[in-house]
């Protein structure tokens, strides 16, 4: 099923369009949410990460077209509802994904929910790809050894024996691949600074991983990579077009 927003400054609009894709559609649609203006719209675009947005280009106080504004890469299929033909041109330019032309007609709505349909298949199957290639494959790094304060002096460990590392109030914690953890007294900034960029990447504010102990990078409704160990770490939603192909560039083993 798949979920939609519908923003229209017409509440009568609103309701004939949700008709025609709750009750004519044959895909299965469910209203996830309505609002009659831009903001309100963007703040349930937000909350429920719908699949479609149907948008009304004449908005009160802002245009529907402003939504590349505030959605750079929008992850959403828009669909622009306007009675004005002149906004077409300007439509076809920024590759929305459908132009509907009020009153709406039923068949050309469909028409567009197949297309829709047929490109959201695609992509699933790409993402699903990607979600399955394992990435223990990568060659083990020889690592290098590096010098770590701890409270009561320092150690000496080498970063191919770290699995991953997580900041905790203004040090950090480094957990090797036996599950042993030193607390350090450094920061995240820091400790990232000192580890290779080629061995370690960043999936969120609060954490650093190992490429050599990543599973699996899982795209979900909360996307997360899995470590060796069966730890999940949160991905960044900012980082989850580009932390599938950040990780497998980084399959080489460090050269020191």
């Amino acid at each position: 099923m798949l979920k939609a927003v519908i923003i229209d400054d017409k509440e009568s609009a609103i309701k004939l369009l949700a008709g025609l894709l709750t009750k004519h559609s044959f895909i299965k649609i469910k209203i996830a949410g309505t609002a009659l203006n831009l903001k309100d719209g963007v703040d349930i675009i937000r909350k429920t990460q719908p699949d479609i947005v149907f948008l009304e280009i004449n908005l009160p106080g802002r245009s529907g077209l402003e939504i590349y504004k505030l959605f750079k890469s929008p992850t959403f299929k828009i669909i622009f509802c306007t009675a004005n033909h002149q906004y077409a041109i300007d439509i076809i330019r920024i590759s929305a994904s459908g132009y509907l032309q009020k009153p709406i007609n039923n068949i050309e709505l469909q028409n567009i929910l197949h297309k829709i349909d047929d490109e959201l298949l695609k992509e699933q199957k790409q993402l699903q790809m990607e979600d399955m290639i394992s990435l223990q494959s990568c060659p083990i790094s020889t690592g290098v050894n590096i010098l770590l304060e701890v409270d009561n002096g320092f150690i000496i460990v080498n970063t191919r024996n770290i699995e991953y590392c997580y900041g905790k109030d203004s040090c950090s914690v480094v957990v090797m691949n036996s599950q042993k953890e030193f607390l350090i007294n450094k920061s995240l900034k820091e400790l990232q600074a000192v580890l290779t960029e080629k061995q370690f990447y960043k999936p969120n504010k609060t954490h650093l991983a190992n490429i050599h102990y990543t599973q699996k990078f899982v795209r979900s409704k909360k996307n997360y990579v899995v470590m060796d160990s069966g730890i999940i770490i949160p991905v960044s939603v900012r980082l989850t077009s580009v932390i599938s192909k950040n990780i497998k560039g980084k399959n080489n083993s460090v050269k020191i």
